[in-house]
């Protein structure tokens, strides 16, 4: 099993693991919870809005006509129905724009989870503290950083390795970064992570997604089927 750049092995659970992990936590903002375990949770909630949407327009629909307001007797059967499906249509608009700002607080929630979390990620695996070793590895050729990383590994130089990580993942060398990740299974986890979140453009997409999931009926929506064909 490779050892680690910390001078233990390249496993979990240990006292020494644990510490490292509260610490990076500590130092990073990172939490417990994945990208991939937020988005999954998100999803969720925003599916279960959704359904409730769904359920709500159901039971308008299904609701009695009744018109209310003055000179109701007058109106004629057309007038009466056309009334009772704009009123439907009014409730419904409301409780579309309900459950529509109830998503965009969900959706923003979540991209701003997902935005926190990959920033950690990106100064957890990114991040070097030495600029003279990143200077180093920055200046070095391709056979010098697989070298430098060969050297971080035997003297357990976590600082070393990072810088070369850096410079490494910048250039697509992936054999050195495969070295890297070898010798630092957590790391490896934390950046396939990363590579998994979702763009920032989709991320903007969930937010317009609320006009079309949530759109007000119209009062044609509530006419009988033979009205509407």
């Amino acid at each position: 099993m490779p050892q680690s750049f910390s001078g233990r092995a390249g496993t979990s659970g240990t006292p020494a693991h644990d510490y490292r992990n509260q610490l990076r936590r500590k130092e990073t903002g990172m939490t417990d919870q994945t990208i991939q375990e937020a988005e999954a949770a998100y999803s969720e909630q925003a599916a279960s809005l959704v359904r409730a949407w769904h359920s709500a327009q159901d039971q308008i629909s299904l609701s009695p006509e009744t018109v209310e307001g003055p000179h109701v007797d007058m109106l004629t059967d057309a007038q009466r129905f056309q009334a009772s499906r704009e009123q439907k249509a009014e409730r419904a608009s409301t409780e579309a724009d309900h459950y529509r700002r109830q998503y965009t607080e969900l959706q923003e929630e979540r991209n701003n989870a997902v935005r926190d979390r990959a920033r950690a990620l990106r100064k957890e695996l990114y991040a070097v503290e030495n600029a003279d070793v990143l200077t180093r590895a920055a200046l070095a050729t391709d056979d010098q950083l697989r070298s430098l990383m060969d050297l971080a590994a035997t003297t357990r130089n976590p600082e070393l390795a990072s810088s070369v990580f850096v410079v490494a993942e910048q250039r697509g060398l992936d054999g050195v970064m495969s070295a890297y990740f070898q010798a630092d299974p957590e790391a490896h986890a934390l950046y396939e992570e990363l590579q998994a979140a979702p763009t920032e453009g989709s991320m903007e997409r969930r937010l317009a997604d609320a006009s079309v999931l949530f759109a007000p009926p119209t009062p044609v929506d509530y006419a009988p089927a033979r009205a509407r064909a």
